[in-house]
């Protein structure tokens, strides 16, 4: 492979109102997109990591694409796997950064070869992907739809009210994801779960802090029959190996911004499967980018759970479009790459 360009360009998008969670509020992301160039043709990648959730933060990530660009400058020609090797070596302590070079290289290899970054990956990737629905999204209600609900503080009767007003929202068919960031100790956790063990609860997530210990998650399990999935804890397949020895944990949130190369990915899901356990591809609240390459490892690696990835209706606008969905599901076409045609910066 040739490569005839690397461009780095900033980006910036505004939400359409202050997004919180029980951890922070923010108003805009800001993240950067690179452009890798071969043949005259273009593959794109997304890194935007999310300050006081990814291990890097804007600036660095920045700093660490330009490192990738510097050190194959002047290359006359270099295969795919070396590219592959150099962004792992520049995404050290980096995922965003490895993220973002794999998802331009894959996506212009891709190209390269005519089909889409899922077939290239996998053959007999998946033909659509189901999504979740979030609070306040305008939808008519399905019969079996998924609804993710962000707990906004640590107030149970506040909580209680929120989720019989989300599930009055979407007249009882809905299953709700309840998203509590690590916002609750052990003891309130547990009267949290036994005061919603009558609603329609498909997991909750991250109920107790990053920094808990596993005893503890193991010891909310036995005290209810929701399922229990892990976020912000699982960055790599160490994290999944230790839930899954302390038998702590029934699904895991996969998050490519924070994880960083796709093989990683891959090896992540495996361990996850063979062991019978749930997961999901979700968004940190990135581009259509990176949520467009997000859809293309869902495919390619065969989720059969809802994904969290259809955030784009928090922003005002993006930079590139993302497909339409009906009745939760993304049906995939066979673009080249990650199916981008423009990117508007």
């Amino acid at each position: 492979m040739i490569i005839e360009k690397i461009s780095i360009k900033p980006y910036q998008l505004i939400f359409k109102e202050e997004y919180r969670n029980s951890q922070f509020s923010i108003t805009k992301r800001d993240g950067w997109i690179i452009e890798i160039v071969s043949d005259g043709i273009s593959g794109y990648g997304d890194a935007c990591p999310l300050d006081g959730f990814s291990l890097e933060g804007h600036s660095q990530s920045g700093y660490g694409l330009e490192g990738f660009k510097l050190s194959i400058t002047d290359c006359n020609e270099i295969d795919l796997e070396e590219l592959l090797m150099l962004s792992e070596a520049h995404g050290e302590l980096q995922p965003s950064v490895e993220f973002a070079i794999q998802s331009a290289l894959y996506d212009l290899a891709s190209k390269l070869e005519g089909i889409s970054m899922r077939k290239y990956l996998n053959p007999n990737a998946k033909d659509h992907i189901k999504i979740n629905y979030y609070s306040n999204s305008s939808i008519n209600p399905f019969q079996g739809m998924v609804v993710k609900i962000k707990i906004q503080n640590t107030n149970l009767f506040k909580q209680l009210d929120l989720i019989d007003k989300v599930n009055d929202k979407f007249q009882g068919m809905a299953k709700l994801r309840l998203d509590l960031n690590g916002a609750y100790d052990l003891p309130r956790a547990i009267r949290l779960c036994k005061m919603i063990e009558n609603k329609p609860i498909d997991y909750i997530e991250q109920p107790l802090p990053v920094d808990s210990s596993m005893e503890d998650m193991y010891e909310l399990g036995l005290h209810t029959d929701i399922p229990i999935a892990v976020d912000e804890s699982v960055n790599d397949i160490d994290s999944i190996s230790k839930f899954l020895d302390k038998q702590c944990a029934d699904v895991f949130i996969l998050k490519p911004m924070t994880i960083g190369g796709i093989s990683k990915i891959k090896n992540m899901i495996k361990l996850i499967e063979e062991n019978s356990k749930r997961f999901n591809i979700s968004s940190l609240l990135e581009s259509n980018v990176g949520r467009l390459c997000y859809l293309q490892i869902a495919s390619a690696f065969n989720s059969i759970e809802e994904c969290g990835i259809a955030t784009n209706l928090f922003f005002k606008e993006d930079i590139c479009q993302f497909p339409s969905i009906s009745n939760g599901i993304i049906n995939m076409n066979d673009l080249n790459g990650i199916g981008i045609d423009e990117i508007y910066l």
